[in-house]
């Protein structure tokens, strides 16, 4: 599941999400609504405490597949190389 999906379903912000995930910045909802778009991606110790933080309903597989579309549409440069191959 994807983590916009998991937090629409669960009626939450990204600050919200940002405060349960232990995040206390003036702006940490942005980094929150960054990686559930795609925009950026977390480090791995924040993707794992996505993962307990939604029950396991976000996985680290989840949160690469939304970086790859966000890629694939807005950096499709990215991709060239490996389907020329």
């Amino acid at each position: 599941m994807q983590l916009a999906e998991w937090r629409k379903e669960k009626n939450l912000s990204c600050s919200e999400i940002a405060k349960g995930l232990g995040l206390d910045g003036d702006r940490d909802g942005t980094s929150v609504w960054n990686w559930e778009t795609g925009r950026s991606r977390p480090d791995a110790d924040m993707i794992d405490k996505i993962r307990v933080f939604t029950d396991d309903a976000v996985t680290a597989a989840d949160m690469h597949e939304c970086r790859l579309a966000w890629l694939r549409e807005n950096r499709p440069d990215k991709f060239a190389a490996v389907e020329a191959a």
